[in-house]
């Protein structure tokens, strides 16, 4: 690699970064390296995340990943908790992949109301809809990185950067680790980011090998967080994999709209396949709230029969019975909810 940024990103926009111009440390005998006077790394959260570092928060679809990771990123610019823990203030920049950027702002507005905070130095990337490459995404991050003095970097979601690769080859998703570990060395910035689990049923499973893309993914980050539906409805068992810190006891996480609120319940009582609880037109509210102007009528149906086993006929039956508090968008074919709380 580069030795310095500068020389990466000429590298790199011309493709040609990979396997050349490694400019790698030599190795140091112990007896000096001992005594070398080696700084702590800066924290960002207490016990779990340091400055120079990769996070990943993994979760099944629609588990709040989005609100979760925007609470974060509006909590630490300003030294605010988050979940319980004590955080330090610090710039960051948010890059969106998914959201428009109307429902980006009303999120980060609802979530910071409901928690009081004030404004930090936090930066908006939004890049819905526009192609993405790896190399030229990655190369403008790093001047972005630096021009702003951001040192916490959010990528939401992971699965943008694909860019065609498959996510089931560790190879293609290293490709992807790799450019990370540029922007971590380059500019002693943290990168965040969020993956989806695999297909099925997560409560058998050990919290590293939920996520989608194998070993790699799942054992890459110094800091892993994976969300997995308990047995009551709406909440969330939240497990940590730390590589640096003292282990952290798994809890579970409510949705109280706008937030995932820290609980008392059994971390323990991961949903299983059998035994589907009931749902009701308040679920379907819930499911068209966090998903505005995002999902079509086909759309809706393929997410509330994985979410609740319903058939069409199901569906709109409920809709029926939400009446006035769900539309179908004239503009968007897309359905919305008529109020928001905020």
């Amino acid at each position: 690699m580069a030795e310095n940024w500068a020389e990466f990103r000429q590298a790199f926009s011309k493709g040609q970064a990979e396997g050349q111009g490694h400019a790698w440390p030599q190795p140091v005998r112990y007896a000096e390296f001992k005594t070398q006077l080696i700084e702590k790394p800066r924290p960002i959260v207490e016990n779990l995340l340091d400055v120079s570092s990769r996070m990943i928060f993994g979760g099944g679809s629609k588990t709040y990943k989005t609100w979760v990771m925007t609470e974060m990123a509006l909590s630490v610019v300003v030294g605010a908790d988050w979940w319980g823990f004590s955080t330090y203030a610090m710039p960051a920049l948010y890059v969106n992949f998914e959201l428009k950027d109307y429902y980006m702002q009303r999120r980060m507005r609802a979530i910071q109301s409901a928690k009081k905070l004030s404004d930090g130095p936090l930066y908006v990337w939004n890049l819905r809809g526009y192609e993405i490459t790896l190399s030229a995404f990655v190369s403008e991050l790093l001047e972005l990185v630096k021009s702003l003095g951001v040192m916490l970097v959010f990528i939401d979601p992971f699965y943008k950067l694909l860019a065609g690769r498959d996510e089931r080859v560790s190879a293609e998703i290293n490709q992807i680790l790799a450019a990370f570990d540029d922007v971590n060395r380059l500019t002693g910035a943290t990168v965040v980011f969020s993956a989806h689990f695999t297909k099925g049923n997560q409560a058998g499973k050990d919290s590293m090998d939920r996520i989608s893309g194998g070993g790699s993914i799942n054992r890459d980050p110094d800091d892993l967080v994976t969300m997995t539906k308990h047995e009551e409805e709406h909440a969330f068992t939240v497990e940590f994999t730390v590589r640096d810190f003292a282990p952290i006891e798994p809890f579970v996480v409510r949705w109280e709209h706008p937030l995932l609120v820290r609980t008392d319940l059994d971390p323990t009582k991961l949903r299983k396949p059998a035994g589907r609880p009931s749902f009701d037109a308040q679920d379907l509210y819930r499911l068209i709230q966090i998903n505005d102007d995002e999902l079509s009528s086909g759309e809706l149906a393929q997410a509330a029969a994985e979410e609740f086993g319903w058939s069409r006929r199901t569906v709109f039956n409920k809709l029926k019975a939400l009446g006035k508090r769900v539309f179908l968008s004239k503009v968007s074919k897309h359905w919305n909810t008529a109020s928001v709380q905020e």
